[in-house]
C-alpha cells in the first residue's frame, strides 16, 4: 500500500542552487533539501524505513537529474511563460501539473517530470530570493500527484516501485558474474582437454 498524506511535502530531495550532488553549500556541506517532508514505513510516504528511503532520493536525484539535464530548455521555456515572481504565482503550477498527464497516460518518467520541473521552478525561486516560496511549490506539487494519481501510485506498489522500476543494474557485480561465468567455462574446457590426452 502507498500511503500519502493529503497536505504532506514530498520527501525526496532535489537541490535548489548548487550542484545537485553537493547541494549550494558545497564539498563537505550538507546540502539543502528541496521536498523535505514526510516519507516513512516500508515504501510508503509517512512509514517508510530508512533503507526504502534512501533508495528512493538516490533513485530520484539520479533520474531527476537526468530529466532536468535532457528537458533544460523546455523548462526555461516553460518558467518564462509562466513568469513566476512571487508566491502567488506558483498556482500555475497545479495547470502544468495538470497538462503533464492530460492525456491520460501516467507513468513514472511523468512523475519524476513534474517532480523535476518542480526542482526548476525552485532553483529560479531560490534565484530571485524567493526561497519562502519553495515549500508552497512542494506542497503544490505534492498536492496535485496526491490528489489525481493516488490509485496509480499505490498500484504501481508506491517508492518500492518508483525504485524498482528505475533500478540500475551494479555493473561492478554484473562483470564479476561473467567473469565467474567465463572461469568455470574455461575450468570446464581445461578439464576436457586434460581427460582426452
Amino acid at each position: 500500500m502507498f500511503a500519502v498524506k493529503p497536505k504532506a511535502v514530498i520527501g525526496f530531495n532535489l537541490y535548489c542552487g548548487g550542484s545537485p550532488a553537493l547541494g549550494p553549500g558545497g564539498p563537505g556541506q550538507r546540502p539543502e533539501p528541496l521536498f523535505p517532508g514526510l516519507l516513512g514505513g516500508p515504501g510508503r510516504p509517512g512509514s517508510a524505513g530508512d533503507a526504502v528511503m534512501e533508495k528512493a532520493l538516490e533513485t530520484l536525484r539520479r533520474v531527476g537529474d537526468g530529466v532536468m539535464r535532457k528537458h533544460e530548455l523546455a523548462f526555461q521555456g516553460m518558467l518564462r511563460k509562466l513568469q513566476i515572481q512571487q508566491e502567488e504565482d506558483l498556482q500555475c503550477v497545479v495547470e502544468v501539473a495538470a497538462q503533464v498527464f492530460s492525456d491520460g497516460v501516467t507513468n513514472w518518467g511523468r512523475v519524476v517530470t513534474l517532480i523535476a520541473f518542480g526542482a526548476f521552478v525552485a532553483k529560479h525561486l531560490k534565484s530571485i530570493q524567493q526561497e519562502q516560496s519553495i515549500s508552497s511549490l512542494a506542497g503544490i506539487i505534492t498536492d496535485a500527484l496526491v490528489s489525481s494519481k493516488r490509485e496509480w501510485l499505490e498500484s504501481q506498489g508506491g517508492w518500492e516501485g518508483f525504485v524498482d522500476f528505475f533500478h540500475v543494474e551494479d555493473l561492478e557485480s554484473s562483470i564479476r558474474n561473467v567473469l565467474v561465468a567465463f572461469a568455470g567455462v574455461a575450468g570446464l574446457w581445461a578439464s576436457l582437454a586434460y581427460m582426452i590426452r
